[in-house]
């Protein structure tokens, strides 16, 4: 397998370049990608019929770019192509139009392909898709069905000033504005080996997404998302938003899964449109980009593909990363190229599989690095190259010690962070727990019997009430010992929290002294007077030590949430009481 890679000037292809091509093949099979920052469509599809003509087996793939890295640098705007020129490996094109409103069908459409695909050593599935304006989600969804053995990556498209609502796409001699693009790598000796890079740190606090649909960020902790950036950057919403927000993008947090989102438009409600789809309910926060720590990422993915010796890499950046790094953006970029010939383009959303997860998933600010062979790799004698950022200087240098202080600053923030949540967790729990037995305090458990009765007016279904008082306790205190009197207390609640299914609401609570309440709401398996004689018994057979023998004496009633309180904690109680004075260890339902 090779890789090679040229500049079209104006459209047109070098013909010493395609005849070098021609030289070294064996029969194998060619793949064009063409990646351009020309978004001329005639003089494309007149480039990729020159192509088709040049190589009449070949496929010819590509997609309009906002930038194009040819041999592990940026170059200036043009068009690129790319030729990877397998040995064994066959390839196989596929396009699916009407993509809008049809995301979850073509995804289905896309697994199902795959999957019947998989016999003949289908390895890998790249996407080419254009703009990051779809929603994609749905078509995720059903993609991650699809056989777990197959990498799937791939990047949306877009162009150098950032317009993904005309971006387009290409495949067999034809531009797409609204479709997804699917390059399939057959083959027993094709290997890939494809992450992503990222590297940007948490900033601050955590927020949360409460209301979002698809690439729409309406709310972030229930206000409008552009505020967040007003009220902890300053960042006012002008001609100037989308620019300054792309230096502080934010980062969901899904599982173990860190997806950064950079913003496309800001709504005149505040409403963020994202260059890819969030979801309610996900953690999230403000990012910067820490040089050091991008550097760091970058390292650590080059050792990786180092040590699987590819024969081709393929450089999905995503456009934002161009914008942070400015003139230094070669600097995670030229490393790449010294282990095999690399090419790709800046991307306005990346896409790649977890490999763990079967889960498809659409990225922002990364860096994808597809790797690529045939055969088994073989040793490498020479070094692993790096990226070095020690040559930043002037303002990127500075922007670099300070992000060192930021990053400092925000992790002392978050642990203090985390210790006040422990703290106020810790607090939580006394002020609503019982400190001996563990069982919720009086006025936790009022509260709870007051929701559970308002569950029941609402939902129709029955709470059932029970109040148990210990027989004699004041003997127990008084023969054995406060200590042994505290020992009791604690096992009978043990007893009591393992019958209740806390799933089901059920809950116990201390009333104060040896008086206790048990809370259950619609217990269909059971009555509430039958749950009561159950526990009854079970402290009557509990053996508590010393030969101590304990018993209980309960009252029951069942309500509908349409009782006033006082009156029924006035009539348990009775029931309580008649209990008591009708032998103790026994059951009382209020009638």
């Amino acid at each position: 397998m090779k890789q090679y890679i040229t500049k079209a000037e104006n459209g047109f292809v070098d013909a010493s370049w395609l005849n070098g091509i021609k030289d070294s093949l064996n029969g194998g099979k060619v793949l064009f990608h063409i990646y351009t920052g020309i978004s001329d469509r005639e003089i494309l599809i007149a480039l990729m019929n020159t192509l088709r003509e040049a190589f009449p087996s070949c496929n010819v793939v590509g997609t309009e770019s906002g930038g194009e890295i040819r041999e592990g640098s940026l170059m200036d705007k043009g068009i690129l192509i790319s030729c990877l020129v397998f040995e064994s490996t066959e390839i196989s094109v596929r396009i699916y139009d009407g993509l809008a409103g049809q995301e979850r069908m073509i995804g289905s459409r896309i697994r199902e392909e795959i999957d019947g695909e998989v016999s003949h050593d289908l390895k890998a599935v790249e996407l080419l898709l254009p703009g990051a304006l779809l929603n994609t989600l749905d078509m995720y969804e059903e993609l991650k069905h699809c056989d777990p053995s197959v990498v799937i990556f791939g990047g949306y498209a877009g162009n150098h000033d950032a317009d993904l609502e005309n971006a387009f796409v290409m495949a067999d001699g034809k531009t797409y504005a609204n479709a997804c693009v699917a390059i399939l790598y057959y083959g027993k000796d094709f290997r890939i080996d494809a992450a992503k890079s990222a590297g940007w740190e948490k900033l601050g606090m955590p927020f949360k997404i409460t209301s979002a649909e698809g690439n729409l960020l309406r709310e972030i902790n229930g206000i409008p998302a552009a505020d967040i950036y007003q009220r902890y950057l300053n960042i006012a919403v002008d001609d100037d938003f989308i620019d300054n927000t792309n230096e502080f993008p934010i980062a969901a947090y899904v599982g173990d899964e860190e997806i950064l989102r950079h913003t496309n438009t800001v709504m005149e409600d505040g409403s963020l449109l994202l260059a890819g789809s969030v979801l309610e309910g996900w953690d999230m926060y403000l990012t910067f980009g820490n040089p050091t720590g991008i550097i760091e990422e970058v390292n650590r993915r080059l050792k990786q593909i180092h040590a699987f010796n590819p024969q081709a890499i393929l450089l999905y950046s995503c456009y934002v990363r161009k914008l942070f790094w400015e003139r230094f953006v070669n600097v995670e970029l030229e490393p790449f190229q010294k282990i095999a010939p690399s090419a790709g383009f800046n991307t306005f959303g990346e896409v790649l599989r977890n490999m763990k997860t079967g889960e498809i998933m659409e990225y922002n600010i990364t860096l994808l690095s597809i790797a690529m062979r045939e055969g088994d790799a073989e040793p490498r004698e020479d070094a692993v190259p790096y990226a070095d950022d020690a040559i930043l200087s002037g303002q990127s240098s500075l922007i670099k010690r300070l992000a060192k202080l930021v990053s400092s600053s925000t992790m002392e923030i978050q642990n203090a962070y985390r210790n006040l949540e422990a703290m106020n967790e810790q607090l939580k729990y006394a002020s609503e727990h019982d400190t001996l037995t563990g069982l919720y305090n009086r006025g936790r458990t009022e509260e709870l019997i007051e929701e559970m009765m308002r569950e029941s007016r609402e939902t129709k279904k029955t709470t059932s009430l029970i109040m148990f008082d210990i027989d004699h306790f004041k003997k127990v205190n008084d023969t054995y010992g406060h200590r042994k009197g505290d020992k009791v207390l604690r096992e009978i609640a043990e007893i009591a929290e393992s019958m209740l299914d806390a799933e089901k609401g059920e809950a116990a609570g201390r009333w104060g002294g040896e008086e206790f309440f048990i809370v259950l709401l619609d217990n269909e398996s059971v009555s509430g007077r039958e749950f009561a004689e159950r526990f009854r018994r079970a402290v009557e057979e509990h053996d508590f030590g010393d030969g101590l023998r304990i018993t209980v004496s309960l009252g029951v009633m069942d309500v509908t949430g349409n009782e006033e309180p006082k009156h029924v904690y006035a009539q348990i109680d009775d029931a309580l009481y008649e209990a008591k004075e009708n032998g103790r260890n026994r059951t009382i339902e209020v009638k």
